[in-house]
């Protein structure tokens, strides 16, 4: 009977032999896991800040700081516009600044100048 049950390892089945150390599955298991975490990783590193500006597509009311990520306007540069009494339409709430989106667009779009083509 012994030799019965030793039959696994005598005829090279493989079946155990996956999970034994230093036959290298192991090693690529681990690989791989390294692997998939590093390309996740670096996935949500880039893809993160395309993510925030698809979320502040579909806000209606933006902080300076929104706006400067979303149109390129720098919060600075608003800050002076407010204080000049230029700039786009704004809300003002307490010391809260908030641009409706509609109000930075009809303002760049006023500011067009058409070249002759």
């Amino acid at each position: 009977m012994r030799h019965l049950s030793n039959s696994n390892t005598a005829t090279g089945d493989s079946s155990e032999q996956g999970d034994m150390p230093g036959n290298g599955m192991n090693s690529e298991r681990g690989l791989e896991q390294a692997l998939s975490a590093n390309i996740e990783s670096t996935l949500e590193r880039l893809l993160a800040p395309i993510a925030q500006v698809e979320r502040l597509k579909r806000k209606e009311y933006l902080t300076p700081e929104e706006v400067e990520i979303l149109y390129g306007l720098k919060a600075t540069t608003l800050a002076n516009m407010r204080c000049k009494g230029h700039g786009p339409e704004y809300i003002k709430v307490g010391d809260k600044v908030l641009y409706r989106q509609q109000a930075v667009r009809s303002y760049l779009e006023a500011r067009a100048i058409r070249t002759r083509g």
